[in-house]
């Protein structure tokens, strides 16, 4: 049983889609430059298994140490079959990847130094694990080829990683910081930020207008659901749609 709550998977609809938006919105970006083929599809595996041990690690490690030994079947695991999947994705990609290994290394010590210190659940740690899903965006670019449609794709890795910090913000002040008020506030202030950044964007042609209308019902969802009643799985229907028409648009882009 102690495996079992060890953090196999992750439970959140929200971890979900901050997993799987960004990977499949790097493909769709790099398609446009280059063929897609298995070194894609195994990136894509060690990410998410990478991803599962990083939960593990998280768990351990905020753990008192008389209670850690229950985390250690998943973090083995995990760590295992990560390590196997980095080595074949290595191979299929060649040493150029290795070029992402310090700036992630330093993301997930830090992140890991947060939880060690009991501040997993901080605005900074929820940062910096967007800033790490998004980056796989990056990481599938080939940014050495000419790729005339660069500053779209630059525009929405910007946007998603944007959203996904934003819903941060927007899930704290619903949840966590639900009774605080400066929570709410931030959260919109932030969101109006976004549609300005949105409209700027559209106005010089790096995105299509639909990402505005996105934009701004993103905004509308910060300032209407912490009036309204709702419920952790609301909460999370509604940011896999958000997500979904965030991934639509990429696609259409």
């Amino acid at each position: 049983m102690g495996v079992k709550t060890a953090g196999w998977v992750p439970k959140q609809h929200g971890a979900w889609a901050m997993l799987v938006v960004p990977y499949l919105a790097g493909l769709v970006m790099a398609h446009d430059a280059r063929p897609l083929g298995p070194a894609d599809l195994i990136l894509g595996a060690t990410w998410l298994v990478g991803y599962f041990a990083f939960n593990a690690a998280v768990l351990t490690v905020k753990a008192p140490a008389s209670r850690r030994e229950r985390y250690y079947p998943a973090l083995a695991v995990y760590g295992a079959v990560a390590g196997a999947l980095s080595v074949l994705t290595l191979t299929l990609t060649g040493w150029w990847i290795l070029v992402w290994v310090p700036p992630y290394a330093g993301l997930v010590a830090w992140a890991l130094h947060l939880a060690a210190t009991h501040r997993e659940r901080s605005l900074l740690s929820g940062v910096l694990t967007v800033v790490a899903s998004c980056g796989l965006m990056v990481v599938l670019q080939p940014w050495g080829a000419d790729d005339p449609t660069r500053a779209t794709d630059v525009a929405i890795m910007v946007a998603l990683t944007a959203y996904f910090v934003g819903t941060v913000l927007h899930v704290k002040s619903l949840i966590r910081e639900r009774n605080d008020p400066s929570a709410a506030t931030r959260s919109q202030g932030y969101h109006a930020g976004g549609v300005t950044a949105a409209a700027f964007a559209v106005a010089m042609g790096w995105l299509g207008w639909w990402w505005l209308i996105w934009a701004l019902a993103l905004a509308a969802r910060s300032l209407w659901m912490p009036r309204a009643r709702r419920r952790p799985a609301q909460i999370g229907v509604v940011e896999i749609l958000l997500s979904a028409w965030a991934l639509a648009l990429t696609i259409l882009a």
